[in-house]
């Protein structure tokens, strides 16, 4: 996938939170079939490919987290916990803490949509200590917004 491919999710995105705020903020599943979906398959990942991704990973006892991704050796690589648009994602990282523990390899993900806070899993530590940035598809340059979330999240550097 292109840079391109990421770009014209984001844009589509925007849209949706321009145009349609109050159905895609309205429950968490719109937001993750009108926004964060797509973002996802620009990515490279194909979201209906259980080999690929699994949505509602059970991950030991930790809990069930929103979208899997894994590498072509079946391991879980990034880990996505959505929430509905406008929800103040940020609240949720002691529940993508909880789904990560134990973790040595891959990226966490919290997103409402717009905004897509990224955790190095590979950082020992605390988990607020694996912050790497966030990114917020609304406000941030829609280039570099693709080129940060590419670098991080992109299929083929994990596959």
């Amino acid at each position: 996938m292109a840079i391109k491919d990421v770009e014209d999710a984001i844009k589509h995105g925007i849209d949706m939170i321009e145009y349609h705020f109050d159905l895609v903020s309205s429950h968490e599943t719109c937001t993750r079939y009108a926004i964060i979906d797509p973002i996802i398959r620009a990515l490279g990942w194909e979201i209906s490919d259980p080999v690929e991704c699994e949505v509602e990973f059970q991950r030991g006892n930790q809990g069930r987290v929103d979208y899997a991704l894994f590498n072509r050796d079946a391991q879980h690589v990034i880990l996505i916990e959505a929430k509905r648009l406008d929800k103040n994602s940020a609240n949720f990282e002691r529940q993508l803490a909880k789904y990560a523990r134990g973790m040595r390899v891959g990226v966490g993900v919290l997103t409402d949509g717009e905004l897509w806070h990224l955790y190095d899993l590979s950082e020992r530590g605390r988990f607020e200590d694996k912050f790497v940035a966030t990114v917020d598809i609304y406000e941030d340059n829609t280039r570099k917004a693709a080129q940060f979330l590419n670098k991080m999240l992109r299929r083929q550097i994990w596959w």
